[in-house]
């Protein structure tokens, strides 16, 4: 599937789902956003596809929300885009596989919201990552006041929330934001290397996982390991857990088909 504003591809089990309205710095316009949701739903559809790579067309990853009509729209209107907005964040949360952001440029707004959705982050020197929100009045959105505290702690996140300061690549890593950092012009490359090394492990683990980490923010350890024994026992009865086995005694390297 292919459209102006956003585009979507499959290749050796990897989704790509790349922002292209690189005029705009992929700001969150309304196209964009239908298009990425419509993009989510093929890839969580399509068996051929174990993890996602979300991307921006250009030299930026994501400028924020579109600026288009902000300050002039109705009580009904800002209701109507604001959850067009939190959509994105809810359903990215849902989303059954691994979501890797390879950042560029620039994630600021709703588009380190859009970062801080995903699963992993990967990011290239000189990015900027920045919640700008407080410079035209507003509070983060898109998710960004559930995840940014739980990865930096309430007190750094209210900091960086208050000022609305930008943080470098390099700040971002040592915080926690980033997963890895790659040279100027690398981290897409890097990016699909490593998906295509996860999407050729067990699939149905790895959606456990994300799963289970998503619910423990409101579990007890009781309530996580209850989580973790029903997973468990399923995937015990997988193809995927037979062949490790196998492989494992066998000593070569496992071929998992995500059964």
């Amino acid at each position: 599937m292919q459209n102006h504003s956003v585009i979507y591809s499959v290749e050796n089990g990897v989704g790509f789902i790349r922002l292209n309205q690189p005029e705009s710095r992929n700001a969150l316009s309304t196209e964009i956003k239908q298009g990425l949701l419509t993009s989510l739903d093929l890839a969580e559809e399509d068996s051929n596809v174990k993890i996602v790579i979300l991307s921006g067309e250009g030299s930026t990853f994501c400028a924020g929300g579109d600026i288009k009509g902000m300050g002039d729209r109705t009580a009904l209107e800002s209701v109507e885009k604001i959850n067009l907005t939190s959509r994105i964040a809810t359903r990215m949360e849902a989303f059954r596989k691994p979501i890797i952001a390879a950042v560029t440029g620039y994630a600021v707004g709703a588009g380190f919201s859009l970062a801080l959705a995903s699963d992993i982050i990967f990011a290239e020197e000189d990015t900027k990552f920045g919640l700008s929100f407080s410079k035209v009045g507003l509070i983060p959105d898109c998710g960004a006041l559930y995840y940014l505290p739980r990865m930096v702690g309430p007190w750094k996140a209210k900091e960086l929330i208050f000022s609305g300061e930008m943080l470098s690549s390099e700040e971002a890593l040592n915080l926690g934001i980033v997963n890895r950092l790659y040279p100027k012009g690398k981290v897409f490359e890097e990016s699909v290397l490593f998906a295509e090394s996860l999407a050729k492990g067990p699939a149905q683990t790895m959606q456990f996982v994300k799963s289970i980490i998503s619910k423990t923010a409101n579990l007890s350890l009781t309530g996580t390991v209850e989580f973790e024994n029903y997973a468990q026992s399923l995937l015990q009865q997988t193809d995927d857990h037979a062949e490790g086995i196998q492989a494992f005694k066998e000593k070569r390297v496992p071929v998992f088909v995500g059964k």
